[in-house]
């Protein structure tokens, strides 16, 4: 037997067994007979393709018939699945997109890596700590109070672990300066009234779990609850009618695990077999009701940072009626926790909701400044002028 022979039989044993499974998951396409495990996360579905001449000509057709090929193989979910396994597991990194990177058990979303490495300068965000400043005193004017909050990055937070490969040389941190210390400075020379988290939930110094579960993007429960107690104390000099009582802001750790926590989003977005590190503790609110009303009508903005908030409302029952412009696009009524319809900027509808409330909370994730909140600050400026 020649030393050649053996190396060319694994190759042919490797090809026929990536063609045998290749032909089973599609013929479980069609024939169904294994349900697909199914992923987590959110996709572009796969546009059908449509044949004809043009669409052959152009190949068009054969992007389109591969793209939805991929995504309806019979056994998408259990290839996908092994090999997202494979990858974090012995080498401690992730195929979900790049959405998430891992060090040292710590999950870091790809924006968030992006925002400490950016480089752009102070201008943006100059704009929109005086577009801010001119709206929140419009709606004064007409007697709304506005409270603008600054939502930190989990990388103020997990500096010690982003890893050496992932710090752009001379751009790393100066969003520090250019971006985050650009716009407090900002509002404070223009005598904004607001809430700096990051600011806050650093004093006094905390472990970074305490702020983001190391596999979390959002922030927990018990931080955010806690700024939402800042934004009643920044927002009661202009309303009086929220009383004294403070936020029951207590949680206590869950004793059964559900994946769908928002403390584990980054690792349920992994899609590994497996179950979550068994070092994560995922926080759940624990309080009760304050004693006294603590109710007022009030608008929350934001991303899905604020659904955090939406939380707290609910559960406390505190600034009640209440919605929540929904990455300002879709309408979330805080009692259910359900979206009921779209924002529509400018209609009657739209004007009620946004100006049928005492008290509008806006919050402004670190990573996506000067954008986040602008869409809604300027459709607010224009409706009052």
């Amino acid at each position: 037997m020649s030393s050649s022979f053996l190396p060319r039989i694994a190759k042919l044993a490797y090809v026929a067994g990536m063609l045998t499974l290749a032909s089973v998951g599609t013929l479980n396409a069609l024939a169904k007979v294994i349900a697909d495990y199914p992923l987590n996360g959110v996709e572009a579905t796969a546009k059908e393709p449509a044949i004809s001449f043009k669409a052959l000509w152009n190949e068009q057709f054969q992007k389109e018939a591969t793209a939805w090929f991929e995504q309806h193989w019979g056994l998408r979910g259990y290839a996908a699945r092994t090999d997202n396994t494979i990858v974090f597991r012995l080498f401690g990194e992730s195929r979900a997109g790049g959405n998430s990177v891992s060090r040292d058990g710590v999950l870091i979303h790809a924006e968030d890596l992006t925002y400490v490495n950016r480089s752009d300068d102070s201008k943006g965000v100059i704009a929109f700590g005086e577009l801010l400043a001119r709206v929140q005193q419009k709606m004064r004017r007409q007697g709304q109070v506005l409270v603008p909050v600054i939502i930190p990055a989990k990388t103020s937070f997990y500096r010690r672990h982003v890893p050496s490969k992932w710090q752009r040389r001379g751009s790393y941190e100066l969003s520090d300066t250019n971006l985050y210390g650009a716009f407090v400075a900002t509002l404070n020379k223009a005598g904004v009234v607001f809430v700096d988290s990051r600011a806050l939930l650093s004093d006094p110094p905390k472990r970074p779990e305490e702020i983001f579960a190391p596999t979390g993007r959002h922030w927990r429960i018990s931080g955010a609850c806690r700024v939402l107690q800042a934004v009643l104390d920044a927002a009661r000099p202009e309303l009086p009618e929220l009383g004294s009582d403070q936020l029951d802001c207590r949680t206590r750790i869950a004793e059964t695990v559900d994946i769908e926590a928002e403390d584990l989003d980054l690792f349920r977005l992994l899609n590994v077999w497996g179950n979550p590190p068994a070092s994560v503790a995922v926080e759940v609110l624990d309080a009760k009701a304050p004693a006294g009303a603590v109710k007022l009508p009030t608008l929350f903005v934001g991303s899905s940072f604020v659904w955090a908030w939406t939380r707290v409302s609910s559960q406390l029952r505190v600034l009640q009626p209440s919605l929540f412009y929904y990455y300002d696009s879709s309408v979330v009524d805080t009692t259910t926790l359900l979206i009921t319809k779209k924002v529509e900027p400018f209609t009657d509808g739209w004007r009620e909701d946004t100006f049928g409330k005492r008290l509008v909370v806006l919050g402004i994730l670190e990573s996506y400044l000067p954008e986040d909140g602008a869409k809604f600050l300027n459709e607010v400026d224009k409706a009052i002028e």
